[in-house]
């Protein structure tokens, strides 16, 4: 079993437009064909959660809300109507943080893909990361950014 051994307390490991965003887990598993690229080798599987309350539940309404007039236009506009919905509020929030893993041992670790948001998981996003850990290594360590800029915080796997 992996076991964290640093982490805030809270586990928030970034805020990004207001939005508290939680390390939720870690796991390695083959990853999904909706990856993409890498998709069936072994990986580490990542999850990050926002934190749920009035702002989510604000911007959640807000989404719904926007959904109902795309709907409405793209009926008055016909099937061969190009307007897109409005991304899902947590997509906005989540496809600007980026995490970078490194480990004891100096392996080099690429994002594969991963899932962000979704009917039931508006605020949930899993990673997937390659190559999965190497043998030798003990400790994973994941370093998190919005828009590039450190969040200052980090959280270590012992593996």
């Amino acid at each position: 079993m992996n076991k964290i051994t640093d982490a805030p307390q809270d586990l928030v490991v970034a805020t990004c437009d207001t939005i508290d965003i939680r390390f939720a887990g870690v796991g390695f598993e083959n990853a999904p064909n909706s990856v993409g690229r890498g998709a069936g080798a072994p990986s580490i599987r990542f999850d990050l959660s926002g934190v749920r309350g009035q702002k989510t539940m604000t911007r959640d309404n807000q989404f719904q809300r926007d959904l109902e007039q795309w709907a409405v236009r793209r009926k008055a506009e016909g099937p061969d109507s190009d307007v897109p919905p409005s991304k899902m509020p947590g997509v906005i929030v989540f496809e600007r943080i980026t995490t970078r893993i490194t480990d004891d041992v100096g392996t080099v670790y690429r994002r594969a893909g991963g899932r962000v948001a979704g009917g039931g998981t508006e605020w949930e996003a899993t990673w997937f990361f390659q190559p999965a850990p190497p043998p030798g290594a003990r400790t994973l360590r994941f370093e998190f950014s919005v828009d590039g800029e450190s969040t200052g915080k980090h959280c270590e796997v012992s593996l």
